[in-house]
């Protein structure tokens, strides 16, 4: 059987990187994914990627008080940023999300974020694969 699907992790990515500022209010946050329609964005800092603000990042702090309109991204983004190169696997990336309990994961390489890799992409790579082993062409 020969499958011709790339399941390296920057050939998954179907989106760019999308970056907020750290004084970004939990409001800002909120409307950019949505705009977006993303999970999670980058937070910028002034030699790149300072942190990783989620869905679940802004409701955490929301369900524990945070102001909306004051509480900012710098304030509740994950710093120990979880990443993976863009030639790592599929399953490797599937892997680390699982036992990391995280939806995305920041593409980096030589230190710059080259796409964020989401659950989302890994799942559609996943049913394609799937689908092409089932009915190959």
């Amino acid at each position: 059987m020969n499958l011709d699907h790339d399941t390296r992790a920057q050939a998954l990515v179907t989106r760019p990187v999308v970056y907020v500022h750290p004084n970004d209010t939990l409001r800002r946050l909120a409307e950019t994914l949505v705009e977006e329609s993303i999970g999670a964005a980058l937070v910028r800092g002034p030699h790149g990627a300072i942190g990783l603000v989620s869905e679940r990042d802004i409701v955490r702090a929301i369900s524990e008080g945070a102001d909306p309109g004051r509480t900012r991204a710098d304030e509740i983004m994950n710093e120990d940023v979880i990443t993976i190169a863009p030639n790592d696997d599929l399953l490797d990336a599937a892997h680390q999300m699982l036992d990391a309990e995280v939806r995305h994961l920041p593409i980096v390489e030589d230190g710059v974020a080259a796409g964020m890799l989401s659950a989302r992409d890994a799942l559609r790579a996943l049913v394609e694969l799937r689908e092409q082993i089932v009915t190959p062409s």
